[in-house]
């Protein structure tokens, strides 16, 4: 009782003795699960791997399916990576920024040059007040004009100041900060008049130490 095997499509016939021989050409590598068995009672060719008698040790041999890797997949470790060094590159941006507002305060020109002294009481009629002073650790903001100061919330600048401006239609803004008023508030104030669009800002601040 012999049995037949040929490869796919294939006029060459390889007779084998029995069902082990075949099995033993299949584990060798000498057929693969592909080629068509035909056996002593087997009308037709068929596959060794959908043959039933041939199918589970086919099923063995045959290579486990490599999933195809997803292309579309995007490693998000490197764009991480950037989005923290931007945030951190913004982060000293910023503080540098807020800094230099701080510190852009006009300098004192000597009398020998012949600066100009400007008293309140000559530009009192063009200018609009806000004074920062400590009250021991409290910072407390007055704006307002001359006779008529109105104590500000340091969240409330940018509004009053606003709502100033409208009001009596004065565009200059004198700045009188103490020196221990912390910078945080003189840089709040000073990016209120900045959005207010602020065009002179006389300081009348003392040294910082």
């Amino acid at each position: 009782m012999s049995w037949q095997v040929r490869q796919e499509g294939s006029p060459e016939v390889y007779t084998l003795p029995s069902e082990a021989a075949v099995l033993t050409g299949l584990r060798d590598g000498n057929f693969s699960p592909t080629d068509e068995v035909k056996g002593p009672n087997d009308q037709n060719w068929q596959a060794i791997e959908t043959h039933p008698i041939f199918e589970e040790a086919a099923f063995e041999l045959e290579p486990p399916v490599v999933e195809a890797a997803d292309e579309t997949h995007l490693d998000m470790n490197p764009l991480i990576d950037v989005c923290l060094v931007l945030l951190i590159f913004f982060i000293l941006t910023i503080t540098y920024s807020s800094l230099e507002r701080a510190l852009a305060v006009p300098e004192d020109m000597p009398d020998d040059k012949g600066a100009k002294q400007v008293e309140i009481k000559d530009i009192q009629d063009r200018v609009f007040l806000v004074i920062a002073k400590m009250d021991g650790e409290k910072p407390v903001i007055k704006m307002g004009v001359k006779g008529a100061l109105k104590e500000v919330p340091l969240d409330r600048v940018f509004a009053e100041m606003k709502e100033l401006i409208n009001s009596t239609g004065r565009k200059e803004m004198v700045l009188d900060i103490d020196k221990d008023v912390p910078w945080g508030v003189e840089t709040a104030i000073l990016d209120a008049a900045k959005g207010n669009k602020i065009h002179n800002i006389l300081n009348n601040q003392r040294s910082r130490r």
